[in-house]
């Protein structure tokens, strides 16, 4: 990572950032600033903004059905992001897991549904004549934003070490993404040590407490956690853009930080005590916001020290583009 972090001069004139009836003004003057990686958009969003029907990702495999029967589509996403300003692109094997994969039994198995994903990562590479870097993915085992639905941890190491043995010597990192519970995040990221010299670990505190994980462990814990494990990079993920920024004092204390958060901000709504599922919860209480607006967040992250940024759900290569332009300021 350390190229992402050569010392240039910025300069960008005053941004306000919108933030529920406020704004907030950011000014960036001639100062010292870490050029960042740019991290990919969501797969998923750009999947649908293609015309693919994609079935909820609480009752389905979701992204996984299209690894398996249009790879092309996928592929395409990576080429598209690269020319977007992309540095990273993450393996699309988010939805496979062997707990997931249960849902259609006739699937492949995951480990070969992770071998597809890293092999159209490198031939969108190898098609747009980059150095992209490659992410190798580990998600959580089970539905996403459901510590409680997680596995033993022998079920554990056992998925996450088949994982890393798929990645070794072929990824430039392995990130462990939208880590729900200490106890799952903290698990990935030890085994993800022993297959990649670089591990990032990625929470979310996506529900009704903007503070805490799904698993209702404080977010400052789990970034203490996390920085026993002496990794590269802590970052937040799924989360609405503004309140991912509330997260960054405690990330600075790790080696380096980053966010791919939602293309979205923090918007209370009258119907939030009759909503318990984090999921729902999130986005009953949102309010989109455009790709330019979503660049003026990451012109904050990366005044405050960000290493990594990029985007999560409902983010596209538009995101990309006004990231990189940023970026490209540096």
């Amino acid at each position: 990572m350390e190229e992402s972090k050569q010392c240039l001069n910025f300069y960008v004139k005053q941004t306000s950032l919108k933030k529920g009836n406020k704004y907030t003004k950011y000014v960036l003057e001639w100062t010292k600033i870490m050029k960042p990686l740019i991290l990919d958009s969501a797969i998923g969003t750009e999947l649908e903004n293609r015309g693919i029907h994609l079935p909820s990702f609480k009752t389905s495999i979701w992204s996984a059905h299209c690894l398996i029967h249009n790879p092309e589509a996928i592929r395409q996403i990576h080429i598209d992001n690269i020319e977007a300003g992309a540095d990273v692109i993450t393996t699309s094997n988010y939805q496979a897991t062997p707990e997931l994969l249960k849902r259609e039994p006739s699937s492949p198995t995951y480990d070969d549904l992770a071998k597809r994903a890293l092999e159209l990562c490198k031939e969108a590479i190898i098609k747009t004549g980059t150095q992209t870097k490659i992410a190798g993915c580990y998600p959580p085992i089970h539905v996403t934003f459901r510590p409680d639905l997680t596995s033993k941890e022998s079920e554990l190491i056992e998925f996450y070490e088949t994982l890393g043995q798929t990645y070794e010597n072929e990824v430039d990192v392995i990130i462990c993404e939208t880590m729900s519970s200490i106890y799952e995040g903290t698990i990935a990221a030890s085994i993800a040590k022993h297959y990649t010299d670089t591990v990032w670990l990625s929470w979310t505190t996506r529900g009704n407490k903007l503070n805490r994980l799904p698993s209702t462990e404080l977010l400052d814990l789990a970034i203490s956690e996390g920085l026993k494990l002496d990794i590269d990079c802590q970052l937040v993920n799924c989360v609405h853009a503004d309140t991912a920024s509330l997260a960054i004092e405690k990330l600075k204390e790790e080696k380096s930080f980053g966010i791919y958060a939602n293309s979205s901000i923090y918007k209370k709504n009258d119907i939030e005590s009759f909503v318990s599922d984090s999921d729902d919860w999130h986005y009953h209480n949102h309010q989109p916001i455009t790709p330019i607006e979503y660049k003026d967040f990451a012109v904050e992250w990366i005044h405050r020290g960000a290493s990594v940024i990029g985007g999560c759900c409902r983010t596209t290569t538009d995101h990309i583009k006004e990231i990189k332009k940023v970026v490209d300021l540096l």
